[in-house]
């Protein structure tokens, strides 16, 4: 059985609330709370599907997860892990630079020539790596 397409992926978040607005008001995701369990979590949805899932970290989650080392480090450096970005293709370039600078969200921006692409790499509240490609075109 072959993988059919891409579901979720899931965050430990320090603060469940900051992150939650970061992925409402940067990103343009509808959030939603999932209050079923022990720990904070909000569903990220893009469209119909939840894309990003927000745990909160911290001792309740680390039960759940039957983890026996806590769940998140107390170094920010890359508290993602192995994780090294997360990508999307998007539209309105100038409108998402907009937002990030509102924000005040800092951020790189590149053009990959030969792909077509103008990029947008900025960190989430959490420390993760996002990358927005957009058409070169409309740059």
């Amino acid at each position: 059985m072959p993988i059919s397409q891409f579901d979720h992926y899931t965050l430990r978040s320090r603060d469940v609330e900051t992150s939650a607005r970061f992925y409402a008001s940067v990103m343009g995701f509808r959030i939603e709370p999932l209050d079923t369990f022990e720990f904070p979590m909000r569903l990220c949805f893009l469209g119909d599907q939840a894309l990003v899932h927000l745990l909160g970290a911290g001792p309740a989650l680390d039960a759940f997860l039957a983890r026996s080392a806590p769940a998140l480090s107390d170094s920010r450096a890359r508290d993602s892990s192995n994780l090294e970005h997360v990508a999307f293709n998007a539209t309105g370039l100038h409108d998402f630079i907009a937002r990030l600078e509102n924000a005040r969200i800092p951020y790189l921006a590149r053009d990959l020539v030969d792909y077509g692409v103008s990029q947008l790499l900025f960190d989430d509240p959490d420390g993760v790596e996002i990358e927005v490609n957009f058409p070169i075109a409309e740059k």
